[in-house]
This record gives C-alpha cells, sequence and structure tokens, in this order.
C-alpha cells in the first residue's frame, strides 16, 4: 500500500475504527510490518522453562518449585506486553490478516490469563 492508497479513518470499517482506536494507534501511517518474533520466542521459551526445564529440574532442586509460580507469573506478564505489542504492529503496518492475527492474539491472551489467575492463586494460597 503506497502513501496515497492509504485509507484515512473515514475510509475504514467501524470495526477497524474501533480496533484502532483500542490500539491505540488512530489513523497513523501504515507501517512496515516489522518482525513479531519477540512475543512467539518468549512464548516458547516459557513453554519450554515451565512444562520441560522446571519438571525435570524439580527432583533434583527441591527449591526450584517455590520458584516456579512467580516465574511463570513474571513470563506471562512478559508474554502479554508482547502479544498486545505484536498486534499494534500488525495493525500499524494495515496488514491484510489483521483480524485473523487479533482474534489468534484474543486467544492467546485468554490462554495466558486463565495460566495467570492459576499461578496467582497457587501463589496466595500456598
Amino acid at each position: 500500500m503506497t502513501t496515497s492508497d492509504t485509507p484515512t479513518d473515514q475510509h475504514r470499517s467501524a470495526a477497524d475504527r474501533l480496533a484502532r482506536q483500542v490500539l491505540r494507534i488512530g489513523d497513523a501511517d501504515p507501517q512496515a510490518l516489522l518482525s513479531l518474533k519477540g512475543s512467539i520466542w518468549l512464548s516458547a521459551v516459557r513453554c519450554i522453562i515451565m512444562y520441560a526445564v522446571l519438571p525435570a529440574l524439580a527432583p533434583v532442586v527441591g527449591w526450584i518449585g517455590v520458584l516456579a509460580r512467580p516465574l511463570s507469573i513474571l513470563l506471562v506478564l512478559a508474554a502479554t506486553v508482547l502479544s498486545v505489542h505484536s498486534l499494534r504492529r500488525v495493525w500499524l503496518a494495515d496488514w491484510e490478516y489483521r483480524w485473523a492475527y487479533t482474534a489468534f492474539i484474543g486467544v492467546v491472551l485468554v490462554l495466558l490469563m486463565v495460566v495467570l489467575v492459576v499461578d496467582v492463586r497457587a501463589v496466595l494460597a500456598g
């Protein structure tokens, strides 16, 4: 999309305008679609740590159980921030598949919030 092809806010659908308002990007000029690898890598690292490394090391190092939940909470919060940041990038770039990516990130955020609630409850209970 060239600068002359850039849709103005009045040419966007109501849903597009609402999404851009929620993401606080308004009628910004489209930018090149930047790399979205950060949030994907963090999610992969979080999963590897939480579901492979910590369970494997737990029998060897007894105190690792004390660190597991707080570490999980920090990783979930970081993954949430990076996911929203990548979503903003997609919308700033005016990517044609932004709605599909928005739905995907919505599912990811719901799953992250479930993990966060479980971890916070476990920390508060224990």
